[in-house]
Parts: structure tokens; C-alpha cells; sequence
């Protein structure tokens, strides 16, 4: 018998082994990919025209296993190749066309619709709203960093260079931005004092979720502000899962009147967000005089509304300054002053966002460092975990532990010794 005859027999041996089916981590695998309806994406890309190539499912269903398993991609790809029967379960052929390389991934990742992606998610998330696993009734944002492999990153070795571009041959899309600090791992600076946060270089998943399941996520440059990429996460949850009614919980970085307008007038929805703590402080000026009221008017350029503050007393100034001043900007309809944050409603509502913590610490594990120079190859990446968290409650559910609907790690036992 030839080696290759006798290494199929074994192929097919193991294709058909009870044992494999039943019992062993691959049937997890599989059954968190049979969650997702993955027939929302046409299969081919451009199909009857030139070379088939992998089907575009089994690239994404491949791709997903990897954010479970937590491999790199040489991993992934060793994976696959040591055992053929899970390969050929997610539709590759790895005895006739082998499983794709490392390149492929990479190209498909960078090319990838990630509007496809949240085609995916979005008929997943709809089926579970129908079945009740999901409360679409409170939406929460916010979002974590992802680290660029560099040594821009390495405390030991600081980069010199201002712009990491001109380090760079390549263009990268990531760039400098501020994160905190954990209190698990402290940064100190050279007088030994505790760093609240420090600078990095990376990027920024901005993601969207209920209050235990994330739903959708948007990668931005690490330097971008968080509140602008709440409007298209918030059009998503709109458009893609017709949602409206719901409260809507962020954290103080998304302290800004067109938000609360947007959440209130276009999402028909009611914003919980707590006030900065620069909005919080009486308006002062430079020598701490209170400021107060002086003129109220709308700037045309920018289409606001803005009050100017000014000092009662100029003349007794210790500065020797007649122009202090300060603004503030609201909106026409102002549903940011409105919101009573001290009533007891508000801090019920609010305290549920703290669910989210969980969840966010978990998502930035399985993505807290990348050398992906691409914002659309993350993008893929992110949004995959977020569906491998979608994926993990249905399956949950469908066992009746709905108790670990956000624990895909305490499932993944409990499914093992089944």
C-alpha cells in the first residue's frame, strides 16, 4: 500500500470516528459555527468568472475557530492541517487543494466587505431577539484598545520618531492615542508616582452591544474621539436591526449635545449618559472668579447654539485682565440639560452599564495587541469575536444555561464533559 492510500484510510478513519463526533472539542467548534447563518454572504466572490478560489464561508467559519481558539495565523493554519476531518466539516479540501496560506488570509481580510459582516450579525442578533436571549431594550457603547506591534509600544525602547509614518515604509493606518492604565498592571513615571494612563500606538474598537452580548463594532486611529463613531454604530442597531425605543448607556466620553439629540430625535430612544466633570465645575476665569452669563447666540459655521460667560468685575482682576471669558454649547432642543441624572431612575437605569465591563475585558483579550497594518483587516477580526460571543449565547441557550450567556469559557467546559 502507498503512503498515499494509507494516509487517506486514516483520513477516512478519522472522518467517521463516533468518538470525534461526540465528544471531543471539535463538536463545540462545530456547534458555535452552526449557530451563525452563514448563507447570508454569497459563498464565491465573482463566481463563474476565472478561478473559483476558497469559498468566502469557509474563510470566515476558519477565521472564526482562530478567535476561539485564540491562534495567530500560522496557528490556525497548523491547525487545519492536523486535523483534516474539521477542515473538510468547514468546507476546505485538504487533501485535494490543502487549506490557504497565510498570505490568503491576510488578502482576504484586507479586502474584505465588512458591511457583510454585519449582514451576519445582524440576522443572527434578530433570531435571538425573537427568541428572547437577547434584551434589545438597553444598547450600551464604548471601547478598547488594540495595540500595534511595535516598538513605538515597548516601554523599554521608546520610539524617537514623532509620526510613526515616517518610521514606517508602509502606510499604517493606526496612529497614537491614550489608554488607561490597569490597576492589575501599574505604570509608574521616573519619580515613581502611578500613571493613570499612558500614550500607545494602535488603533480603537468602538463597539456596540446589549448589556451582556456585543453586537457591532467600528475601528477607528487610536487618536479618534470616541462619540463620533457612537452615529454609525447607533445607525446600525437602526437600520440593520430596526430597532428604536431603547435606552442608550455610555460612559461620560460621550458627554455631547448632538449625541443625546441624535439618540432622542433619530433612534427615538432615551440617552443615560453621565455629565464630563468639566461640565460639572462652576464656569471660572483664569483667577478663579466665577463667570457669568453675558450673551446667548447661534454660530452659523458650525450651526450651534452658545452661551458666553464673562467676569461680573474686571476692573478688580488680580490678573490684570478684562477679557475673561468662557463658553458653552448646547442644542436646540437641549435634551442634554433635561436629563435629571440624580433621580433615582436614571442611576437604575445606568447602573446596569457596569455588565458591560465583563464583556469589554473580555473582547479586548482575544484582540489586545495586532500586527495588522490594515483598519478593515481589525474591523474583520473585531466584529468575528463579537459574533463568536453571539454564537457562544445561542448555544448556551439551546443547553439551557442561559446563566452563561456571556460566559463562553465555563460553556466551552460544560460542553467538553457532556
Amino acid at each position: 500500500m502507498s503512503l498515499y492510500s494509507e494516509s487517506k484510510q486514516l483520513y477516512f478513519d478519522f472522518v467517521y470516528s463516533d468518538y470525534f463526533n461526540k465528544h471531543s472539542e471539535f463538536k463545540y467548534l462545530l456547534d458555535l459555527i452552526n449557530q451563525i447563518d452563514w448563507s447570508v454572504i454569497p459563498e464565491f466572490n465573482n463566481p463563474h468568472v476565472g478561478r473559483t478560489g476558497y469559498s468566502r464561508h469557509s474563510l470566515l467559519k476558519a477565521m472564526f475557530v482562530q478567535k476561539v481558539k485564540g491562534f495567530n495565523t500560522r496557528e490556525l493554519i497548523h491547525f487545519l492541517r492536523s486535523y483534516p476531518f474539521f477542515s473538510q466539516a468547514i468546507g476546505f479540501n485538504p487533501i485535494a487543494n490543502f487549506v490557504p496560506s497565510e498570505s490568503t488570509f491576510s488578502s482576504f481580510k484586507k479586502s474584505f466587505d465588512t458591511s457583510l459582516l454585519d449582514d451576519i450579525i445582524a440576522s443572527t442578533v434578530k433570531r435571538g431577539i425573537n427568541e428572547g436571549i437577547f434584551d434589545p431594550n438597553n444598547l450600551c457603547i464604548d471601547s478598547y484598545p488594540v495595540s500595534f506591534r511595535s516598538f513605538f509600544n515597548n516601554k523599554k525602547s521608546h520610539g524617537k520618531f514623532k509620526y510613526c509614518n515616517e518610521y514606517y515604509n508602509s502606510p499604517l493606518d493606526a496612529d497614537f492615542g491614550v489608554k488607561p492604565v490597569s490597576n492589575s498592571k501599574p505604570v509608574y513615571d521616573k519619580h515613581g508616582n502611578q500613571k493613570q494612563s499612558i500614550s500607545y500606538l494602535g488603533y480603537k474598537v468602538h463597539t456596540l452591544s446589549f448589556l451582556n452580548v456585543p453586537v457591532f463594532s467600528v475601528v477607528s486611529p487610536a487618536s479618534h474621539h470616541d462619540k463620533n463613531y457612537a452615529f454609525p454604530l447607533l445607525n446600525k442597531a437602526k437600520d440593520l436591526l430596526n430597532l428604536t425605543g431603547f435606552n442608550f448607556l455610555a460612559d461620560a466620553a460621550y458627554d455631547s449635545s448632538d449625541l443625546y439629540d441624535f439618540v432622542h430625535l433619530e433612534s427615538e430612544s432615551t440617552a443615560f449618559i453621565p455629565l464630563r466633570t468639566s461640565s460639572k465645575k462652576p464656569l471660572v476665569g483664569d483667577c478663579g472668579k466665577p463667570l457669568s452669563l453675558h450673551s446667548h447666540y447661534r454660530e452659523t459655521k458650525r450651526n450651534i447654539l452658545r452661551n458666553k460667560y464673562v467676569c461680573d468685575d474686571p476692573s478688580n482682576c488680580p490678573l490684570n485682565k478684562n477679557n475673561c471669558y468662557a463658553y458653552r454649547n448646547f442644542s436646540k432642543d437641549d435634551f442634554r440639560s433635561f436629563l435629571n441624572r440624580d433621580s433615582s431612575s436614571f442611576k437604575k437605569v445606568y447602573k446596569k452599564r457596569t455588565l458591560i465591563e465583563s464583556i469589554f475585558s473580555k473582547l479586548a483579550d482575544m484582540t489586545n495587541s495586532t500586527s495588522l497594518r490594515c483598519k478593515n483587516s481589525v474591523e474583520v477580526e473585531c466584529n468575528l469575536s463579537n459574533l463568536y460571543l453571539i454564537a457562544s449565547a445561542f448555544l448556551a441557550h439551546s443547553m439551557g444555561r442561559d446563566d452563561l450567556l456571556a460566559s463562553p469559557k465555563t460553556l466551552m467546559y460544560e460542553t467538553a464533559v457532556c
